[in-house]
């Protein structure tokens, strides 16, 4: 327990001291120094400080004494101990009842009791104290690492913890799940169940400094888990209404706890490395599902079984390519980490989300994060792939908009070979998808194989050997130009066409006077021989074009 003024009293030195107000307070009076102090006050008392003052200055002026007791209250004294026969002797009635109205103790000290012997027995007192914390903190310590090293669990340790502080606890990750809890938890459960109910989520509880820390839904008190920067979790436990936060920041109780952390790390840790070595063997094995690198299928259901995979179910494969984390980095500057740990930190919470959104749809998942992009086979109805694809991804985004704003995903859907079986080839279609998808559309769309009709007919032209040859002999000389001189004629051809050929349109999409405009149509023209307002030139054009750009991206495959 706190040492108070009730601890005070009991010292030998202070038993003649007569308590003339808040007899009942006295228990919640913390005591944490003590010193000497007259007139002026200004800001010398420190909080939970007992003064001891003669009140010299004050004289007969009992309006000069109230400011003087008024002064001393507000500066968060534990009490004021006053000695009278010289200077006071006795305290103005309305001094004891503002007092005792705001249950700040004043005590009478005969004149003779020394100042000097009261301090020194109560600087005595609170070393004895603080050895005693000490002592109270290194037992816990060693009870929670023996506990550790005995294979105890985090209900083991939460049953230590409550213990030595008197107050049920409950140990939480940083998702919110209970990972133990004391005896007679029962209703702390109940209240941290429903603080996640009303919406809540854990990572909004986080503080580097515990005094910092809010009480949640009035009685609950978060303290952080927490190794270097990495956050494994949070130690609740409910305080009695009667007992404020301030209160709290100042008992024993708090230091033991602040103590105990470094104990109740060691068991996350553990869990860490296990999952850990789970996560690789996991990501190993989806890798292999999608790059088709399985032995035999009966080896991939074994392994499948022992993952806790059902790779029986039909599944679809979607690519997921995040577009701009390191912008993201670069304006959170999150803790002070670096981009590596924060991208590593950032991929596990958006696999988690993934994770969790498959299960909310009651769907399965498989995930990894492989060439910066994540690797999702989800499991599908073969009668409602479409659905379940945008049922998902809309979901995910929305719990992804939560967590990191802003994040822009570009999404690559492989549902031409969903079913059975199907995961490299639903994968390639998947990676077509994403790819063909970013080159058209821009970043943050969604693309389905489906969409790619036209793309793999011009990528099936341009491996003939006659359409390779045609092509070069009629862009040739105007692709070397570009490379040349840089002044893109076939970004302005191709936006020609996508203008329908209007020259107005056309300029203030490239941003280009119209004299410049009409300079490259006529220099693309001079270059390929062919004329814009010919219809079978414009058409050959085109088409060649078409199948340069994609002959050209798919040998920049993603």
């Amino acid at each position: 327990m706190a040492f108070t003024m009730v601890d005070v009293l009991s010292i030998d030195v202070m038993k003649s001291a007569r308590i003339k107000t808040a007899k009942t307070a006295l228990d919640k009076r913390v005591v944490q120094s003590v010193s000497v102090i007259e007139i002026p006050v200004e800001n010398f008392i420190r909080n939970n400080e007992l003064v001891l003052s003669t009140a010299i200055g004050c004289g007969n002026d009992s309006h000069i004494f109230k400011k003087f007791v008024q002064d001393v209250f507000s500066s968060g004294a534990a009490a004021l101990a006053i000695a009278t026969g010289r200077h006071v002797s006795n305290i103005p009635k309305d001094i004891l009842d503002f007092a005792e109205e705001n249950e700040f103790p004043i005590i009478e000290i005969p004149w003779e009791v020394r100042f000097a012997d009261i301090i020194q027995a109560i600087l005595g007192k609170l070393y004895n104290w603080h050895q005693e914390k000490l002592r109270r903190s290194e037992d816990l310590q060693k009870q929670l690492l023996h506990l550790f090293l005995n294979d105890g669990s985090l209900s083991d340790a939460a049953k230590a913890i409550q213990k030595e502080i008197g107050y049920p606890v409950i140990i939480i990750s940083k998702d919110g799940l209970i990972k133990g809890r004391s005896q007679n938890s029962g209703i702390l459960v109940e209240k941290w169940n429903r603080y996640l109910q009303n919406g809540h989520q854990t990572y909004n509880l986080y503080t580097q400094d515990f005094k910092h820390f809010q009480p949640l839904d009035g009685s609950l008190i978060p303290l952080v888990i927490q190794s270097s920067s990495k956050i494994f979790g949070y130690i609740i436990l409910s305080i009695s209404p009667e007992i404020s936060i301030d209160s709290l920041l100042n008992l024993e109780e708090n230091h033991v706890l602040e103590q105990a952390l470094p104990a109740i790390v060691l068991w996350f840790q553990r869990e860490s490395a296990i999952q850990d070595t789970e996560m690789r063997l996991r990501d190993d094995f989806i890798w292999s599902l999608a790059k088709g690198e399985i032995e035999s299928w009966d080896s991939a259901l074994s392994r499948a079984r022992s993952l806790n995979y059902a790779i029986s179910l039909p599944y679809v494969c979607i690519l997921g390519l995040p577009e701009n984390l390191e912008s993201i980095f670069q304006k959170k500057k999150a803790d002070d980490l670096s981009y590596e740990h924060w991208l590593h930190n950032t991929i596990h919470s958006i696999k988690e989300q993934i994770n969790q959104t498959g299960t909310s749809i009651q769907r399965k998942t498989m995930t990894t994060y492989q060439l910066d992009r994540f690797v999702i086979f989800l499991e599908i109805s073969p009668d409602q792939i479409s659905k379940n694809v945008q049922n998902f991804l809309d979901v995910l985004e929305n719990r992804l908009c939560q967590v990191l704003p802003g994040l822009i995903l570009s999404w690559g859907v492989g549902e031409n070979h969903a079913g059975i079986k199907t995961f490299h080839e639903s994968f390639n279609d998947a990676r077509i998808a994403l790819e063909v998808g970013y080159h058209q559309k821009g970043p943050g769309h969604r693309s389905t194989y489906a969409n790619t009709e036209m793309y793999r007919v011009l990528l099936s032209l341009a491996k003939n050997s006659e359409i390779q040859e045609l092509t070069l002999s009629t862009i040739g000389a105007l692709i070397d130009y570009d490379n040349q001189r840089g002044l893109e004629l076939v970004n302005t051809f191709v936006t020609y066409i996508q203008n329908q050929g209007n020259v107005s349109q056309t300029s203030r999409a490239l941003n280009l006077h119209r004299q410049s405009l009409l300079y490259r149509l006529k220099k693309i023209e001079t270059l390929t021989g062919r004329t814009l307002v010919d219809p079978d030139d414009l058409f050959l054009l085109n088409l060649c074009i078409k199948i340069w750009i994609t002959d050209m991206t798919n040998k920049k495959r993603l």
